[in-house]
Formats: structure tokens, sequence, C-alpha cells
């Protein structure tokens, strides 16, 4: 009778402690397999951890380094998580199983004749404590995903580790006075999990307030350039208005000098190509360049008699915008190197080739829009703005970076009549 009530109570003692085992392993990790398997093999590995093979009151094989090592693997194949977390929740769990095989033994080595009540009575405590333990941390805290980086990890596994070579090696002290240094160890590491507990939560709320910034700064950019946006469409309105007007009375010289005024300079001050919407766009950019001292070689094969009514608007925007942005790149870096501008009509196919010097070859290409020249904490639109221009005409444009260079290619195709 007393064995079997040995046996129900060890066996309800393996039960309970997986449990707590398996409570505490899921607050801090995501496990990768169904909850019931995993509990079974953190029972496994704790019922082999219990059990020896003793040959006339000598023990021959003692499988508590066998389950040591199980629960190590099981961390780390079972559960997502970094390695230093997993290295200090670990050496966390040693030190628990140490703590309470100490206290545990201290007691049944002062009462030899309580022993199987001294067992499960201060076990099942030590358990109970562990639990309400972690159902503390569950109350001040629901998420503990987001952990901590390695330095703090590191230095959070300092104290379990001398715990647990203190446990190890401690000194012989009376039974009062162990109990007291066992006390403080677990007193001391139940603060250091309190800790990291708190720097983990800590560090997730400011994370969620950085990314809650970041919004808000993106939100207040996107207003501000939906307004600029807004006076934008407003001015040229107003603009188109009174150059429709002039073009209804055909006063082609009040037209000049709005477009002139706009510009900042004349633009058909010379032909270029012949084709008048490509010189209107390359007359402009070249007086740019030259009164900003950028050199730059021209290779233009474009026929004077091009018709690109159809496409005017959208090819001249096209053009101005992959020039605009090789100016600026020059002009903000000062780089001495020439724009390349390559212009070829061929197989019924109008393409544009812009390369300029760059400070940086790593540049990250993205066509929805990249970090604006004139502030870093924007987005430019002038790349996003050629690209879907270009998708708009069933064209084509290309973005390469190679020996310091950037390189936009543009292919559009014309229906000729």
């Amino acid at each position: 009778m007393i064995n079997l009530f040995n046996s129900i109570g060890l066996l309800s003692l393996f039960l309970f402690q997986s449990f707590i085992i398996w409570i505490y392993l899921q607050h801090f990790f995501v496990i990768r397999i169904p909850k019931g398997k995993f509990y079974c093999f953190i029972l496994g590995v704790y019922f082999i951890g219990r059990t020896s093979i003793t040959v006339n009151h000598d023990t021959i094989i003692d499988f508590k380094f066998f389950s040591l090592f199980f629960t190590f693997l099981i961390l780390f194949f079972f559960l997502s998580g970094e390695v230093m977390k997993k290295i200090f929740h670990y050496l966390f769990l040693i030190f628990w199983f140490l703590i309470q095989e100490d206290i545990t033994m201290l007691l049944l080595n002062h009462a030899q004749q309580t022993r199987a009540i001294v067992i499960f009575v201060v076990q099942f405590l030590l358990m109970l404590l562990t639990l309400l333990f972690i159902l503390g941390l569950k109350h001040f805290k629901i998420d503990n995903l987001l952990g901590l980086n390695k330095i703090e990890y590191g230095i959070l596994s300092v104290t379990p580790l001398l715990s647990i070579i203190l446990l190890l090696h401690k000194v012989s002290l009376p039974i009062d006075k162990v109990l007291i240094f066992d006390s403080y160890l677990l007193l001391i590491n139940i603060v250091i999990i309190v800790l990291y507990n708190y720097l983990s939560e800590k560090n997730y709320n400011i994370i969620k307030n950085k990314i809650a910034f970041d919004e808000n700064s993106m939100t207040c950019e996107i207003i501000k350039q939906e307004e600029e946006l807004a006076t934008l469409r407003h001015d040229l309105k107003n603009i188109v208005s009174s150059i429709d007007f002039y073009a209804d009375s055909s006063d082609y010289n009040n037209i000049k000098v709005i477009t002139r005024e706009i510009l900042g300079q004349e633009v058909f001050n010379r032909k270029i190509t012949g084709c008048i919407p490509i010189d209107a766009v390359l007359n402009q950019k070249k007086s740019k360049m030259k009164k900003e001292g950028i050199p730059y070689n021209l290779d233009l094969q474009i026929p004077y008699n091009l018709d690109l009514s159809t496409i005017a608007i959208d090819s001249c925007a096209i053009l101005g915008n992959i020039l605009d942005n090789a100016i600026e790149e020059v002009e903000r870096n000062g780089l001495e190197e020439s724009i390349e501008i390559a212009l070829r009509f061929k197989n019924n196919k109008l393409v544009f080739k812009v390369a300029n010097p760059i400070k940086d070859s790593n540049v990250d290409v993205n066509y929805d829009g990249m970090k604006s020249i004139k502030s870093p904490n924007r987005q430019g639109i002038g790349i996003k703005s050629s690209y879907d221009r270009a998708m708009k005409l069933k064209g084509h444009l290309n973005i390469t970076v190679q020996s310091n260079q950037f390189i936009v290619l543009v292919v559009i195709p014309l229906r000729m009549n």
C-alpha cells in the first residue's frame, strides 16, 4: 500500500513538474510543434532525469545529465527565438532543478523519518510557488515574444550561471544557513526573471512607440505633400487657363512669356533634333547644366519630323524627370564626370538612355519611389512618375547601377500611321 502511494505520488509529481515547465516555456517562446506533443517530450525528458541504474546500492548510470542534454535539444529545436535567449532560459531551468533538489535533500537529511512526505510536500510547494510566479508574469505581461538583444541576454545569464556554480560547489554549513543561502539564490534569480520580463516589455513598448511615431510622421508627410499637390494643381489650372485663352486669341507672344516665366529661361532658343517636344526639354536642361557647370555629352539620333503629338506630354515628362534626377545628383555631390544622354528612334521605338555619375554605388533601386535627393526624409516621386508614365505608354523603364553610374533606360513604342 505504501509503495502504491509512493508510486502515485511520484507520478503526480512528475506530471505537475512537467506541466510547470510546459507553462513556463510557453510564456517565453513560440512552440513549433503541437502543444500536447511538446508536453509529452518534457514529461519523458524529466522522467528520464529522475531515473538511474543502481546495483548493490551503487549508482552505475545516472540519467540526470542525459536529461539536461535533451532539455537543451528541446529548447533549440522545438522553440522559436534567439540562441542567447534559449541559453538564458536553459540556465534558469537548470538552476531551478538544482535548487529544488538541494532544498529537498536538505530537509530529507534533517528529517529521515518523514522522507516520503517531505519529498512530496516540499516539491509540490516549490512547484506551486513557481506556478504562481509564472501566472504573475503572465498577468503583468501578455506578450513576451519580443526579446532582448544578445548583450542583454548575456548579462542576465551571468546570475543563473553563477548560482549553478555556487550550488554545485558550496561549502558545508548548518542546515538553517544553507536554507537561507538557497533562499537568497532563489530570490535573486526570481528578480532576474522579473527584470528580464520588464526589459522585454519595455523594448516592446519602445518599438511600438517608434512604429507609431514613424506612422504619424509618414501621415504628416503625406498630408503635406497632398497640400502641396493641391496648391500645384490649383496654380497649374490657372496657368493652363491663361495659356488656353491666349492660344484661342493666337497671342503666342504672351504664351511664350508665361512659359519662360515658369521655366526661368528661354526654351526654344535653338534646334537640337528638330523634334519640338524633345528640343523643348533638351534646351531647358542644357541651359541648366551650362549654368551649373555640369559637363554632359549628347548622342542624338531622332528624326526632325518625328510625330510625338499623341505622347508629347508623357514622353517629355519622362525625359525631363530622368534628366532632373541626373542633374541634381551631380550638383548635390559636386561630381566632375559628365552626364551621358543618348536618344534614339529605331524600329518604331523611342529610346532614352541617361547615365549620370553617383557618389555611392550602394543604391536601393525602387520603382515605387526612391529616397528624395532634396530631403532624405521624403520619398522622391520622379522615378515613380516616370515609371508610371512608361507603363501607361506600354513601354519599359529599367534602372541599373554599375561602375559608379546610375543608368536609366526608357523604351517607348510608337504607333506610326
